[in-house]
């Protein structure tokens, strides 16, 4: 009996030590953009494509990159970025995403601003259409334009300056909005009652072992 209640009390530590680690990092914020608007729609392809565009200007600290590709079940999308013929960093998002305008990539930290930049966008095969959403390269009227038809935007986000805990009362005031009764109290109700199911949990879990 012993036994399991220190570990009940090293699981819900864990996950209290979890919790806090993740809140005291930064989300992540647009840091700039290729300037590109992303116009939907503009063409679709079944993957297995490859397409190289300008970039414009990396912001220094860039981690992830936000493609405007969208799908029901997205394919592995990899990107490269280039400074002339020198490879800056590298990253891929793996296959499965889907049901959002954008595909967010994860890439090698840049230390530093990078500007004219080179981004190439490899798209790999695909089990449903993939939407390309971007700036057809020249004026057509065409309703078949494939990757390497299309200027893709792109966004460069890196963590912010503010931590999820400095973040926590805007947070919890918009997540008080839209209701029947509305205020931030209905946040901090949800956490109480999250508190209490996680004790009567806990003592039930105890009484039947016993």
């Amino acid at each position: 009996m012993r036994s399991v209640k220190i570990a009940l009390v090293a699981g819900l530590t864990l996950v209290v030590i979890a919790i806090g680690v993740t809140l005291s990092r930064a989300p992540l914020s647009v840091a700039g953009t290729n300037s590109i608007p992303a116009k939907l729609a503009v063409g679709h392809t079944w993957g297995n494509a490859h397409s190289c565009q300008r970039g414009g200007t990396l912001p220094q600290g860039t981690s992830v990159i936000r493609v405007s590709l969208s799908a029901d079940v997205g394919p592995k999308v990899s990107l490269s970025v280039f400074s002339g013929s020198r490879l800056l960093t590298k990253g891929e998002r793996g296959a499965g995403w889907g049901e959002e305008e954008t595909v967010s990539v994860p890439v090698r930290r840049v230390s530093h601003p990078v500007r004219n930049a080179f981004i190439c966008t490899t798209v790999g095969p695909s089990i449903a259409h993939l939407q390309i959403n971007g700036t057809p390269r020249q004026a057509t009227s065409s309703p078949t334009l494939g990757l390497r038809d299309v200027l893709l935007r792109m966004e460069y986000l890196r963590p912010g300056r503010k931590s999820w805990w400095s973040l926590a009362s805007s947070v919890a005031y918009h997540m008080g909005l839209g209701h029947a009764a509305s205020g931030t109290w209905i946040v901090f109700l949800m956490l109480a009652l999250m508190l209490a199911v996680v004790i009567l949990a806990s003592r039930l879990a105890l009484r039947e072992l016993r």
